[in-house]
């Protein structure tokens, strides 16, 4: 399990935005993840996946779809919290 960063905000009803943790210039080609990773909270349970990763290389915002069986109160108390990748 490896750490992806803290979910910002909700965008829309089932997407997170995501702040990713700084990533060093000498890891940046290898240390980001890969589309359709999953996304898990600190209980493991399964949030979503990635979708895009937009912004700066060494501070990437990644955009989470939701899956359709999270209920919809689960993401609002995502917010804050820190996320991680499978």
């Amino acid at each position: 399990m490896k750490r992806l960063g803290t979910v910002l905000h909700r965008s829309g009803v089932k997407n997170l935005i995501i702040i990713g943790d700084e990533v060093k210039p000498d890891d940046v080609s290898g240390s980001l993840p890969k589309l359709n990773s999953v996304v898990v909270d600190k209980a493991l349970n399964r949030i979503g996946t990635i979708v895009s990763v937009f912004g700066p290389v060494n501070h990437p915002y990644f955009l989470v779809r939701g899956f359709k069986q999270t209920p919809d109160s689960e993401f609002r108390a995502l917010v804050n919290e820190r996320v991680y990748i499978r």
